[in-house]
């Protein structure tokens, strides 16, 4: 790995966005909301957070850009990579402040009222659809991603944490799939999650490796929503795409778009029409982190991305582009051009690239052309 390369690993584990704005007292708040005798006081949760603003003072997130060897869009796409980082430390350094939400619209963008709107369709029309019954351990399921990552021929590492926010995470700079050692999974929700993590998130991490530049395996600047957009495309193009996970979908975009302009108690209020207390709860608690004082209005915005992308997928294969070059690396929709001129000009071995099992027909031929278009 190259010098620019160890360098932006090490500010990605260091810019590690689950572990800056976990609350420290997330149960406890989770309980106490929750709490059976106060069904009506409640209030907002009030996060604290091991995270302080001082621990970014001095840290500058630069990229050694004047040791890159590399064509043009290689190096505007490490430009643009370096801004985000500068955003990012920003966004850590005002967690629990004003400022977080901000900075969180910059990097991740927000829903708009019709994403909002067609959000409220989905969950008025799945509003009776109860959650999945969960039965395998998380050292069952870790099991079967061995299995599915051997099958498709990807190295990665399965680490079982006991303290996570999420049942699941994939840490494209270290290669880890980490799984919430206390969680379980329902069968359906197992297949639905080799899709989306091995799949989709795996995938793309392998075939980004592929390239001499490790940026492509590590995530360009904005590659979220076409990173979530695919996984949740892959489930529903499996049949793995269950009602109540397109719930939880619609859930998490209609939660990002109320919480900019309402608190936590609000939104749950709002939620509990369509969502048991529990899984309301989940939800709010997952976009309202990196606030204090839940109460004020205010989000980690990226969640609606699950629900949006989705669609910028299909428009994207609508104007005739083909999946195959997307799932090439970690890359942003806009980022789709480059990495079809980078295979094209011989920087990439495509014969190395994996793709879903049900997708084996597609790894025949990358048509390049029609993305260069």
């Amino acid at each position: 790995m190259n010098v620019i390369d160890t360098r932006l690993r090490s500010l990605l584990q260091r810019l590690n966005l689950s572990a800056a704005v976990k609350p420290a007292n997330l149960h406890e708040e989770r309980e106490a909301f929750l709490h059976p005798r106060f069904p009506h006081r409640r209030k907002s949760p009030v996060f604290q957070y091991e995270n302080s603003p001082l621990k970014y003072a001095g840290f500058d997130p630069v990229l050694p850009l004047e040791t890159l060897d590399a064509p043009a869009e290689v190096v505007e796409i490490y430009q643009q990579k370096q801004h985000e980082l500068g955003l990012t430390k920003e966004m850590f350094a005002a967690v629990g402040r004003d400022k977080f939400t901000r900075r969180a619209i910059e990097i991740f963008g927000a829903p708009t009222a019709e994403d909002a709107g067609k959000a409220r369709e989905v969950l008025v029309k799945f509003a009776h659809v109860t959650p999945l019954e969960p039965s395998s351990s998380a050292g069952e399921f870790a099991k079967i991603l061995k299995t599915r990552l051997e099958e498709l021929g990807i190295s990665m590492n399965i680490t079982l944490l006991s303290s996570m926010a999420t049942r699941i995470s994939v840490d494209a700079a270290s290669g880890t799939i980490c799984l919430n050692k206390k969680a379980l999974f329902a069968p359906q929700q197992i297949q639905r999650l080799l899709v989306h993590e091995v799949d989709a998130h795996a995938v793309r991490i392998h075939n980004g490796s592929c390239l001499p530049w490790g940026i492509f395996s590590m995530g360009t600047a904005g590659y979220r929503e076409a990173e979530e957009g695919l996984a949740v495309y892959l489930e529903h193009r499996s049949g793995h795409l269950y009602p109540f996970q397109k719930k939880i979908y619609a859930g998490r975009c209609l939660a990002v778009y109320l919480s900019l302009s309402a608190g936590f108690a609000e939104v749950f209020e709002e939620l509990r029409d369509y969502f048991d207390e529990k899984t309301a709860y989940a939800i709010v608690e997952r976009i309202k982190r990196g606030l204090c004082d839940t109460a004020h209005a205010g989000a980690l915005t990226k969640e609606f991305h699950y629900f949006t992308g989705p669609d910028k997928i299909r428009s994207y294969l609508h104007k005739g582009n083909d999946i195959s070059m997307l799932m090439g690396g970690k890359i942003a929709f806009k980022h789709v051009q480059v990495m079809a001129k980078l295979v094209q000009d011989g920087f990439v071995d495509t014969s190395k690239w994996v793709f879903p099992l049900e997708m084996k027909d597609d790894k025949k031929s990358v048509p390049v052309e029609r993305c260069l278009k």
